[in-house]
This record gives C-alpha cells, sequence and structure tokens, in this order.
C-alpha cells in the first residue's frame, strides 16, 4: 500500500523548525499535516473534507477512539481547513503564519484545552467568558479539548449552554478515549466519529515511510512485527521505532526488534506451543527457562503466548478473520497445531492464561505463575461435546451423533407393570425428555360403582365403613381426600361424626372454610345412604392412621419412608428408573403445595 503524502509531512515540519532546534521524537516530527497523510481513517476525513465543500462545518465535534490514532492531528488539520488565510478550503496551504502557528500547538485563536488538568467550573466559565469575544486575526476561535471525559459534572453543566447555541465564530472539537463517560446531554449536542484502529499492513507502510526519510534500511518483516506490536495505534508503533533507530544499527531487523524490545521469537512462541499441543509440559518449562535466560520476562512470553493463542483460535474455528500475532512465514505451523486441538480445548487454555496474565500484576512469583499455567495447559485433554458424553455413559449407539441433530419424541406412556417389573423393564430415557405419566398400578383398584344395596340397611358405623369407598366416588376428584378420614360414631339419628387425625386436619379445614365442599359432600352421603345425613367433624378422634397424600406436606418424621415400608412414590417405575440411572437412594419425599379442592 502506498503512503500518502510522507515526505511532504517531513518537508512540512522540516519548515516549521530551525535546523539547531532541539531534537524532536518521530511521533512528532512526522506528524500528518494535511489529510492525505492521515493513516487508517478515510471515513472520517472523508466526511469532513465534505463538510467543508458542501458548508455543512457544525459548532461540535466530538472525536472518540483509541489511543494514538490521529484524533489530535485530524483536529488540527480541520482547524487549519477553516483558519488559513485561503480557506475554508480542503487543501490548507502549510505556508501561512495561521498553518504553522497551528501545527505547532501555539495559534491564539485554536486553544488546546487538556480536560484533565482543566476540569473544574471556574476553567469551564472563563472559558464561555473568553469565547464570547471574537477571534483575533482567524476565521474561527477553536476550542480543542483533549480526553473530555475528565471534564466533572458541574464542567459539563456549565458548559451546555454555551455548546448548544455558542457565538458564530466559536467551534468545538472534543477527544476522548472513553465516549461512554461522557454525558448524553452533551453527545447530543456534537457530531460524533469514531476512529478505527489502524491495520498492521498500513502501519507497516507508515513505517518504512519514516525509515526511508531517516535513511536507515529496515526489513519488512521487522516493520510489520513492530505494527503488529502497535496493537493499532500508529503513534506506539513510532515510539517502538524511535527506540529501535536509538540503536544506531544501520539496518532494522527482525532479530533486532526481538532484543531491543525484549520480545520472543515467534519460532520460540511455536515451539511452546507444540510443547503444550503434545502435553509436554517438561518441554514447556525448557522454552520458559531458555526465554528467561535470554532476558525475556516471564509476563512479556505469556503475552506474546496469549496473541498466539488468539490467532491459534481463528484458525481453530476456521474463520475468515486476519491473524494479529503471527507473521505470514509461521502460518502453516499455526494450522498444524489448529488442527491437533479442537476448539473447545484452545478456548480452556485460553481462559487459563487470561487468568494467569490477571494474577500477575502485583505478585512476586511471576515466573511461578506462568509455569503453573504452562503445565495446566499441558494437562488439558481434548473436550468434548457434553450431550455426546452422556450419551456415551448411558450407553446409546447413537452417542456419536449430537442431541441437537436428534428428532425427540415424547415416547408413549408405558403398559401397566407391576413395581418388580417396571424396574426391570423401564426403558432407557434420553436426558432432556419429559417423564411420561405413570399408569395405575394393580396396587390402586378403580373405586367400586355407586350401590343402593346401603339404602335399606341401618345407619350404623360399619355400614359407614363399607359405604366409604363409594361415597368418596360420588364425590367426584375431591373424594380421593375423604379416605384420610374414617366415620368414627353415629352421634344421633342421620348425624355421622367423622374422625379427623391430626395429619389430616387441612381437610377438616377445607370442609369448615367451603360451605360449597361441604354440601357437596352431604349431598354424595345421601346418594349413597338413600337418606338425609348431617355431619359433625371430631378433630381429636382417634382413628386409623390414613395413607399419606404426596399432594399435601407432612410433618418431617413423616417425609421419611420407614424401614421396610414403601409407598406408592417409591414403587413408581419412573422414580426406580431415576434412582438406578444415577445410582441414587430415596432419603425423602417433598410434597407439592396443598392442591385446590375448590
Amino acid at each position: 500500500m502506498p503512503v500518502r503524502g510522507a515526505a511532504t509531512s517531513s518537508e512540512a515540519s522540516a519548515s516549521l523548525a530551525p535546523s539547531d532546534s532541539p531534537y524532536t521524537v518521530v511521533a512528532r516530527r512526522y506528524r500528518p499535516q494535511r489529510f492525505e497523510d492521515v493513516v487508517g481513517q478515510d471515513h472520517v476525513v472523508q466526511a469532513l473534507r465534505n463538510a467543508i465543500l458542501l458548508g455543512r462545518v457544525t459548532h461540535a465535534y466530538l472525536f472518540s477512539g483509541t489511543r494514538g490514532v490521529g484524533k489530535t492531528s485530524v483536529a488540527r488539520i480541520f482547524a487549519k481547513c477553516l483558519n488559513c488565510q485561503s480557506g475554508p478550503t480542503v487543501e490548507p496551504c502549510n505556508r501561512c503564519d495561521i498553518c504553522q502557528a497551528i501545527a505547532a500547538g501555539q495559534d491564539v485563536d485554536v486553544i488546546e484545552i487538556d480536560g484533565a488538568s482543566n476540569n473544574g467550573v471556574e476553567q469551564v466559565r472563563e472559558l464561555r467568558q473568553n469565547a464570547s469575544l471574537r477571534p483575533s486575526r482567524a476565521r474561527y476561535k477553536i476550542y480543542y479539548i483533549d480526553e473530555v471525559h475528565m471534564l466533572s459534572t458541574g464542567a459539563f453543566n456549565a458548559l451546555l449552554k454555551t455548546l448548544e447555541e455558542p457565538p458564530e465564530h466559536v467551534k468545538f472539537f472534543f477527544a476522548t478515549t472513553e465516549p461512554g463517560k461522557i454525558p448524553i446531554t452533551v453527545l447530543s449536542r456534537c457530531q460524533r466519529y469514531d476512529f478505527a484502529g489502524i491495520r498492521p499492513a498500513e502501519m507497516a507502510a507508515a513505517l518504512a515511510a519514516i525509515c526511508q526519510q531517516e535513511g536507515v534500511a529496515a526489513d519488512p518483516a521487522a516493520l510489520a512485527l513492530i505494527a503488529r506490536r502497535g496493537a493499532g495505534s500508529l503513534r506506539d508503533a513510532q515510539s517502538l521505532l524511535e527506540q529501535l533507530l536509538s540503536a544506531g544499527q544501520p539496518r532494522l531487523t527482525e532479530q533486532l526488534v526481538y532484543e531491543t524490545l525484549g520480545l520472543a521469537p515467534a519460532d520460540t512462541v511455536l515451539d511452546l506451543l507444540e510443547a503444550l499441543a503434545r502435553r509436554d509440559p517438561a518441554a514447556a518449562l525448557r522454552i520458559l527457562d531458555r526465554s528467561i535466560a535470554s532476558g525475556i520476562q516471564p509476563a512479556d512470553l505469556l503475552a506474546n503466548l496469549l496473541d498466539f493463542f488468539r490467532d491459534l483460535m481463528i484458525l481453530a474455528a476456521e474463520a475468515d478473520v486476519e491473524c494479529l500475532a503471527a507473521p505470514t512465514t509461521a502460518r502453516d505451523r499455526l494450522q498444524v497445531i489448529a488442527r491437533s486441538w479442537n476448539l473447545d480445548t484452545v478456548l480452556a487454555a485460553l481462559q487459563i492464561l487470561a487468568e494467569a496474565r490477571g494474577r500477575l500484576r502485583g505478585s512476586p512469583h511471576g515466573r511461578l505463575l506462568v509455569e503453573l499455567a504452562l503445565c495446566r495447559v499441558a494437562r488439558l485433554d481434548q473436550f468434548e461435546d457434553l450431550a455426546t458424553l452422556l450419551h456415551r455413559l448411558e450407553g446409546s449407539p447413537e452417542s456419536s451423533e449430537p442431541v441437537s441433530k436428534k428428532k425427540r419424541l415424547n415416547p408413549p406412556p408405558p403398559a401397566p407393570l407391576s413395581p418388580s417389573d417396571a424396574v426391570a423393564t423401564a426403558p432407557a430415557r434420553l436426558p432432556g425428555q419429559p417423564i411420561p405419566e405413570p399408569a395405575p398400578l394393580p396396587s390402586d383398584p378403580p373405586p367400586p360403582p355407586v350401590s343402593n344395596n346401603f339404602r335399606d340397611r341401618p345407619l350404623t358405623v360399619e355400614t359407614l365403613r363399607e359405604a366409604w369407598p363409594a361415597i368418596a366416588h360420588a364425590l367426584g376428584t375431591q373424594g380421593k381426600h375423604l379416605l384420610r378420614l374414617e366415620p368414627a360414631a353415629v352421634a344421633k339419628p342421620n348425624t355421622v361424626r367423622i374422625g379427623v387425625p391430626p395429619t389430616s386436619r387441612w381437610v377438616a379445614d377445607l370442609l369448615a372454610n367451603d360451605p360449597k365442599l361441604r354440601a357437596n359432600l352431604e349431598a354424595a352421603f345421601a346418594q349413597v345412604l338413600g337418606r338425609p345425613v348431617a355431619l359433625e367433624l371430631d378433630r381429636g378422634g382417634q382413628t386409623r392412621q390414613p395413607q399419606p397424600d404426596p399432594d399435601q406436606p407432612e410433618s418431617s418424621a413423616s417425609r421419611t419412608p420407614a424401614r421396610g415400608r414403601q409407598t406408592p412414590v417409591d414403587t413408581d417405575p419412573f422414580v426406580q428408573e431415576i434412582l438406578n440411572l444415577f445410582d441414587a437412594r430415596l432419603i425423602r419425599l417433598d410434597p407439592e403445595d396443598e392442591p385446590d379442592l375448590g
């Protein structure tokens, strides 16, 4: 990719400072002076150009993006375009006094403010007072506030009115690395432009132009490595290049970059990755020891390994995404490692290494933490889908097929079985399938039909006990709770006293509080016995112990089944299937909430 305006930038910068001036770092000497010199921000440059050409320059702009991507440079270029003596223009001359003063950051009408150190209300009030004054010599008075998110809440509030209705001669340029910290009331008054991270190829081309201007030969691999270390920030890459130029070598090589910046060579990181993929912790520890002996810090090696693991994740996922850390020459070796590990294993290794890097901060045992992380990664087994493992444990012949691709059907309810046969013949159930409704067991016979044999018999306790199942059947769905009670005595003619045991007093409460239910019960008595019957509830009566109802809460003593005794739930074939599947035993039964009898 050709670099635009690199020589022009150097000439323009050289014209701003005399030859005997102090040394200026590369990042400042090669700062873009025209829109053509800006690297990697074409979308922002095009929008600002069109705003000037169409006469749609607004009063407030917000430039957001990471460090070193050109926010300040674009703001200065935009200010030169607006205030150049031959402007407004998209091509500032860079020769007039205004353009040169703006490029040096010394123009009286372009005020650059550091938001971190001028974040109080008093500074903003002073800005508002000065904004009302017309510019000294330029067309616009421009306020550029860097790191604007550092302003206090009071300062933002003091700026709102001026920001909404500024004088015609005032423009505001804001820059920030954290736009989320700026109040929405300020954001709504600005045109926001997001600066993207610069691609490594574009940064490498810009670095090559700088080396050409400096008269230093540089290998493309070395410049590509510096660009990758810049992580999207051209200023960071220029600072690294400055450090390498200070070494005084006639040629910048990849080995020089590794030695000067304390980085692990790509071959070393790939050897370490291969050792981890072979599950060889001893080899991984030997590579770490050699790297530390050569001057590489454990934290730096771990950071390089994380970068390569990111590329490994991309290759394992078969994503059409650019690799950022691995050079082009190492792509084949990295592809082989990606085929030996599946994606789940790579993700687990990434998580281990990321946690180790976070624990390194402030820890005096940096090497130990890195060694521990490498050993853990080397001992990682190949991860498999959880559903596949469950099928394998259950002995399913279709264990290799994912559950999500199978056709799930609810099995039909099984035929009624005896408790002993149900456990032996219960079909295997796939995880996630609902348990079908159990069929009635032989121990629960159907209620007897209503008989007229009790109509001519005298009303005695024996007659009532014989007619009790028929009365419960006549009561319908509410009759199953009547079986918890038992007739205690015939108190007077046509008056039946019903005993209520302590564990079934909730049934008596329902009968006492629900007149409709009590009327239905008396109607069932009249239907079976052929005569009207009045009911009395004896809450203190001593009757037989009723069968436990799984739909109602019971005491803690009654929740645990007695030794040698089984409840209908114990003998349910599906409960037995669950117990056998998980090799479990029944400890207690937790009933559901109280049923609705209305």
